[in-house]
């Protein structure tokens, strides 16, 4: 291919439909202008495009049908002989707007399908990859219906190929090989400018100050400025600690005493990292047992932090309170020694025996309740949540449950009776063998209500979620009690709707569909 020379040639004349046709397109042509113009001004993505294409096309149909067609002569001078293609400019403009329009539409379309089915959306990888096929597809359709009797597709490839084989021929591998992995990092959006990153596991970690097609300039944590080719930059493994939130989970390990039940020890941690305003909500933090040591039952904790510039500071806090909880509740972090206990056999008896009537005196009060009966658990699992109970007494009037506190016990009433105050409403009784707070074992959500003690006062058992939810993984049918129970209470009182129980397939579809009806609609 030595050479091509642009010609333009007058309009083309354009034959147009039947006036009653020509309305109706007209018509729908200012429809799309409109809708085209919403989705461009007030959308984001591939509603974007599929507005900026819808525009684009339709502007060049209207120069269309006014007359306003012009084509260009492509001319080709090879050794043997000349080839020409003609374009015409509005019509191929016109066609690659609905190709961009088409394309967008189907990934958007085939996206939504996705969340109907699976209940989650395509990776952006996935996207990318329909998108480009799409576009193959779309652009060999105007290729095949307008140009393959005009010109062959296969001097394009060798002239291309031919271009491509002498750029390479110049010695600039390393050069292009920073430029297009500048390309894929940018394309990609493995990170932006601003976004702490982590090169390698426990690598450097530092801001990207800069981005370019040849290279990457990082500020390290130390204050210095690390320059890496992009080349080398993507054989690493990079960690983006800004992606897709900046919400980062901490793991630590802590040894406690063997004479403490492990249930009890995940209690006090779990308490301080619920309470701690540096620890996020969501996701909720854990506590875990994860292996026996020499002098040590060791567990770690599990938390999430919402920023690794704070990250330090932010387990500084957590561990400095976890230590004085423990110490407040004479749980021991033991030295990695041997120890030697002197024990009074016969008052470790009497603390034995004594233990062992305050877990059956928990374990009758536990199976009096309806919500553990025996079809819902065993006697053993009944006996598991006893060991771990907790007995508290309260006063007329006090609190058991504060509005808007978040907290993960529920309740069981031994004694007495409770009041369950809703704003606007009269107070729900609650009585003897009844349970409450149960849907703080399945939301994580503030309380509801406030809970406050008869006027003769409450004896309470109070039930960690960290002793429940093992019954609850074990039991579905008692999980199923216990979310049957809190929602007849949420529809009772008003906080949740009955209409929106239940997220289906055909929730989904039907939601799916109202959308797209009203992202029609031109105003």
């Amino acid at each position: 291919m030595e050479s091509f020379v642009l010609k333009q040639i007058a309009a083309e004349s354009i034959s147009t439909p039947t006036p009653f046709l020509l309305g109706l397109l007209w018509v729908f042509a200012i429809y799309l202008v409109v809708l085209g113009s919403r989705l461009v001004v007030k959308s984001r993505g591939d509603a974007r495009n599929i507005g900026i294409g819808l525009l684009l096309a339709v502007f060049c149909w209207a120069g269309i049908n006014v007359g306003w067609e012009y084509s260009i002569s492509i001319f080709f001078h090879e050794s043997d002989k000349s080839n020409s293609v003609t374009v015409p400019l509005l019509r191929t403009v016109m066609e690659l707007g609905f190709v961009f329009a088409g394309c967008s539409f189907a990934v958007m379309a085939l996206s939504d399908l996705c969340i109907v089915i699976c209940g989650t959306d395509l990776v952006r990888l996935q996207k990318a990859l329909l998108r480009f096929g799409f576009w193959v597809v779309g652009l060999s359709v105007i290729y095949q219906i307008h140009f393959a009797s005009q010109y062959s597709i296969k001097a394009v490839v060798i002239g291309i190929g031919g271009a491509l084989v002498f750029i390479l021929g110049l010695g600039l591998q390393r050069t292009l090989t920073n430029l297009f992995s500048g390309f894929d990092l940018q394309a990609d959006k493995v990170f932006a400018k601003g976004d702490m990153i982590q090169i390698g596991v426990k690598g450097v970690e530092g801001v990207v100050w800069d981005t370019s097609l040849r290279s990457t300039r990082i500020h390290t944590l130390d204050g210095q400025m690390l320059i890496i080719s992009n080349g080398e930059l993507l054989t690493k493994e990079v960690l983006n600690l800004d992606q897709p939130s900046r919400a980062l989970r901490v793991r630590r390990t802590i040894g406690i005493s063997y004479s403490t039940p492990p249930m009890r020890a995940k209690d006090v941690m779990l308490q301080v990292l619920k309470q701690d305003s540096d620890v996020l909500d969501q996701p909720a933090p854990s506590v875990h047992v994860i292996s026996y040591g020499d002098s040590s039952i060791n567990y770690e904790l599990r938390f999430w932090v919402a920023d690794r510039r704070m990250m330090d500071e932010n387990i500084d806090s957590v561990l400095t309170r976890i230590w004085y909880a423990l110490n407040e509740s004479t749980i021991e972090i033991p030295f990695p020694i041997r120890s030697v206990r002197m024990v009074d056999m016969k008052s470790e008896a009497e603390h034995s025996l004594a233990e062992h009537d305050r877990v059956a005196k928990f374990e009758r009060h536990i199976a009096a309740c309806p919500l553990f009966a025996e079809q819902y658990m065993s006697k053993s699992e009944r006996h598991e949540l006893a060991r771990d109970a907790y007995c508290l007494r309260l006063e007329a009037g006090e609190l058991a449950v504060r509005f808007g506190e978040r907290s993960d016990h529920m309740y069981l009433i031994i004694a007495g009776d409770v009041r369950v105050m809703l704003k606007g409403k009269e107070p729900i009784e609650l009585h003897t063998s009844q349970a409450f707070g149960e849907m703080a074992l399945l939301l994580d959500q503030p309380r509801s209500a406030d809970v406050v003690a008869g006027p003769n006062g409450v004896t309470l058992l109070r039930l960690a979620k960290v002793s429940v939810l093992p019954v609850l993984n074990r039991r579905p049918e008692f999980a199923k009690e216990i979310r049957q129970v809190s929602t007849k209470r949420r529809i009772a009182s008003g906080i949740e709707d009955e209409t929106h129980l239940v997220v289906s397939r055909r929730d989904r579809l039907i939601a799916l569909v109202s959308n797209a009806g009203r992202s029609l609609k031109p105003w």
